[in-house]
């Protein structure tokens, strides 16, 4: 699912903003003192923008990103882990050689924004729905 799908789901307005033409033709003509500090901040002209409005140091201060991330690998290796190991692994017995890697690499742990699970997962539905056909 793309964040676009879930968004709308949910009747949530998702824009991105700073890509509008007038600002982003703005910022390009910036010196770059006022573009980057210290790159690990990252963000400068907003934070400082923020803090000269008196915004809490919450607000500019922090660099915690809270992206609007779909749940399902979350949800694949957790509650459902061991639903999608069945499905994944019932395609791996039977499937062609040059689809296996893709499927075995949905058994693998991964990290928490890894979609590789899903990914397998979607194959190994599309695979079981596919009639088996044997050689004569």
């Amino acid at each position: 699912m793309t964040s676009d799908k879930l968004a709308s789901a949910f009747a949530l307005e998702r824009r991105s903003p700073f890509l509008a033409r007038d600002l982003v033709e703005f910022c390009y003509r910036l010196p770059i003192e006022h573009k980057i500090g210290d790159p690990a901040a990252g963000k400068r002209i907003l934070r400082d923008a923020a803090k000269a409005l008196g915004l809490p140091r919450e607000v500019w201060g922090s660099r915690d990103k809270l992206g609007f991330a779909s749940p399902v690998p979350s949800w694949l290796t957790g509650p459902l882990e061991p639903w999608a190991t069945a499905q994944i692994s019932s395609a791996l017995d039977q499937a062609p050689r040059s689809l296996r890697p893709l499927l075995a690499g949905g058994l693998k742990p991964g990290g928490r924004f890894d979609r590789t699970r899903m990914q397998s997962l979607m194959a190994a539905a599309w695979f079981n729905d596919q009639p088996v056909e044997t050689a004569a």
